[in-house]
This record gives structure tokens, C-alpha cells and sequence, in this order.
């Protein structure tokens, strides 16, 4: 019986070495994808959803948590109301239709210093009715606040 030398071993190792070494280095099998940079958008989002759901609820106490405090007073004086929660379902009936409210899209930027991480998500109504967009800002810490509403001129700065 003939016995495989060991210069035809090497040739025969040498190709399914580089094969599987260029198989495990070449592809991209999504195991390892490197996650995305986080620019605050799904946040935002996240946000915008839970707002939009607390308009539809007219969950005062989930929807006035969202806010900074004077959008929460401007919420409460547009209502005539002592405090935010006491006004937000006032504030909901207010716009052009609570029960159909949406979040849109999340459009990301800084205040005009360029230091303020600053979102707008836009606000959307059955009928394509406009009471404007949602403000938020980053407080430094990774938490965003709204602080504008919808249907409101004032509040925030």
C-alpha cells in the first residue's frame, strides 16, 4: 500500500487551510454585525409613540411625564387647569383628533449653539389635519423631553 508523501500532504493541506481560514475572515454572516450608531432617533421614537398613545388614552399623568416643566404648564394654561394631568385630557379633545393621532418621522439636530441635541417628530393626523410636531430635547443624559406639543404657539426654549 502506497502512502501519501509528505510533500502531497502540504499540497493537499495548504488549499483547505487557506479555504477555511478566507472563509472564516471573509464574509459577513451577521452574527458579529457591528451595531449602528445610536444618534438618539429610536429614543425619540419611543417618545413620540408613548406620547401619541397617552393623547389617545387622555393618560394625563403618562402624557405630562413626557414633558419639561413649561410645556406642562403651557399644557395646563391652554386648559385653563391648575396642573398639567388635570388638563391633558382637555388638551387631547383639543386637537384636530385624539383618537387618530400618529407619530411620524424623527428629524434629529441641535439648537442653534449647536450643544442641544434637538428632535422633532412629526405629529399626524387622519385627514392629514396639522396642529404641528413634537419637540424634544436631550438632557445630557441620554433622556428626552418633550417640550413642545402639538397644538400649543408657546412653551419650551
Amino acid at each position: 500500500m502506497r502512502g501519501i508523501t509528505p510533500v502531497r500532504r502540504t499540497f493537499v493541506a495548504a488549499p483547505v487551510a487557506l479555504t477555511l481560514i478566507l472563509a472564516g475572515c471573509g464574509g459577513d454572516d451577521g452574527a458579529e454585525a457591528a451595531p449602528e450608531q445610536d444618534d438618539g432617533t429610536a429614543a425619540v421614537e419611543q417618545v413620540a409613540e408613548d406620547f401619541t398613545q397617552a393623547v389617545r388614552d387622555r393618560d394625563g399623568e403618562a402624557g405630562c411625564a413626557l414633558l419639561d416643566e413649561p410645556a406642562q404648564d403651557l399644557v395646563a394654561q391652554t386648559q385653563e387647569a391648575d396642573d398639567c394631568g388635570a388638563a391633558f385630557a382637555d388638551y387631547a379633545d383639543s386637537l384636530p383628533d385624539a383618537d387618530g393621532i400618529e407619530a411620524g418621522e424623527v428629524e434629529m439636530g441641535t439648537d442653534l449653539d449647536g450643544g442641544t441635541e434637538i428632535a422633532t417628530a412629526d405629529i399626524t393626523f387622519p385627514g392629514d389635519e396639522e396642529a404641528g410636531g413634537l419637540e424634544l430635547r436631550e438632557d445630557g443624559e441620554g433622556a428626552w423631553t418633550a417640550t413642545r406639543v402639538p397644538g400649543t404657539t408657546l412653551g419650551g426654549a
